[in-house]
């Protein structure tokens, strides 16, 4: 069964001040999420906060979710930006230490996951397959010329791993990763923060490539 599609707007705005109503609309939506919450977020609250009239909204969204929609892919586009500039950090990281490449990689991870679920947790759930983190990074680094982030583990793991096949090691790696993560987003999303469940995962990935112990 395919995932579920989030609903989208009517129509995008062309001028100017459609810009600048569409444009308030969605801010709307992300102050009322940061300052009161999910459970207060209604069309007709949006609007209020926007300064709009309800019809005005309703031209361009038919509901809170095609909102919400929007200000998801602005928050990924904000988030795959941060991604682009800490992956150079991980890359330096990369030529020294397999255990602070790895321990950065799932710090990100972490980070970017709770910041897509804290703004709505219902909706986020319900549409996650929908906002993937990976492929807009993707998209963005490969618009540089830059590799995948699948194909930048598999070179990384090819070079620190003499064993093993590295594309195989890459995709267990990938899986492995995101199921837990998954997993504890799904069950447990405050695990996510938590220094414990970050070096627990750690252990786990240094386990499989290197063999280290703690």
């Amino acid at each position: 069964m395919p995932p579920n599609t989030p609903p989208r707007p009517r129509k995008r705005p062309k001028q100017s001040r459609s810009l600048m109503t569409v444009e308030a609309i969605q801010q709307a939506c992300l102050k009322i999420l940061e300052k009161e919450g999910a459970e207060r977020l209604t069309t007709q609250h949006i609007a209020d906060v926007a300064g709009v009239n309800i019809a005005s909204l309703y031209q361009y969204f038919p509901s809170k979710e095609a909102i919400l929609s929007e200000v998801y892919d602005a928050l990924l586009e904000e988030l795959a930006e941060n991604a682009r500039r800490r992956f150079c950090d991980i890359q330096a990281l990369s030529s020294c230490s397999v255990r602070d490449t790895l321990a950065a990689i799932i710090a990100l991870e972490c980070e970017q996951l709770l910041a897509l679920q804290k703004l709505d947790p219902e909706f986020f759930r319900e549409y996650q397959h929908s906002f993937d983190i990976h492929q807009r990074v993707n998209r963005l680094t490969q618009a540089l010329n830059n590799p995948s982030w699948e194909e930048w583990l598999e070179q990384w793991l090819s070079g620190k791993c003499c064993h093993g096949n590295p594309a195989l090691r890459s995709l267990l790696v990938r899986q492995t990763l995101q199921g837990n993560l998954r997993q504890a987003l799904s069950q447990q999303p405050s695990l996510l923060a938590e220094p414990a469940f970050r070096e627990e995962l750690l252990q786990l990935l240094l386990a499989y490539l290197t063999g280290e112990n703690r």
